[in-house]
């Protein structure tokens, strides 16, 4: 079907329009090309904690110590938590290790399949802060050499922990924690 001479020129036109709108419709919505971004640049040269980072709150830092803590059972290793804690030295860390040396003194390892932190309280008091949870795990033994699992997945008796941190530069870092009734 060939349209009459006199109605082409109308209809391209009209099309191209619409194509035009629709391509520049595209990229304001989904590139949202030659907007400024609206928020400053922090101007101080000294690091700031930012909402992606996990130690900008006292929760985020417990989070991201137990999920570390959990993961380095696979590999008796508590390097993984040394920018995680107040020093080598705290509690927390030493902690941690002793318990990750005990596994390793027996030549085994843990995976865990159930890592659960749950009910979480806050209470901060300037640059100290206590963070109370309910902690639900589960996992099995592994042998340290060969990574083959010792037994089935098996779950943890539920605890209920109290952790303590510190803030630094911005950054809450957990200085100690233990299980509470």
């Amino acid at each position: 079907m060939q349209l009459p001479t006199q109605h082409r020129t109308p209809i391209l036109a009209l099309t191209a329009l619409v194509l035009a709108l629709l391509v520049v419709g595209g990229i304001l919505l989904v590139g949202r090309i030659g907007v400024p971004d609206a928020s400053p640049s922090p101007s101080s040269s000294t690091p700031v904690a930012i909402a992606t980072d996990p130690l900008s709150t006292p929760e985020g830092a417990v989070r991201a110590f137990f999920e570390a803590l959990g993961s380095a059972r696979r590999t008796d290793d508590a390097s993984a938590l040394e920018g995680l804690v107040t020093s080598t030295n705290s509690s927390a860390y030493l902690t941690a290790a002793a318990f990750l040396d005990g596994q390793r003194a027996v030549g085994k390892a843990s995976v865990l399949t159930t890592n659960e932190i749950t009910d979480v309280q806050v209470q901060v008091d300037g640059t100290k802060a206590t963070v109370t949870f309910h902690h639900r795990q589960a996992g099995y033994d592994i042998d340290l050499k060969s990574g083959q699992p010792r037994e089935s997945p098996t779950p943890l008796p539920d605890t209920n922990v109290k952790v303590v941190l510190t803030q630094t530069n911005g950054r809450w870092l957990v200085d100690g924690f233990e299980n509470v009734p």
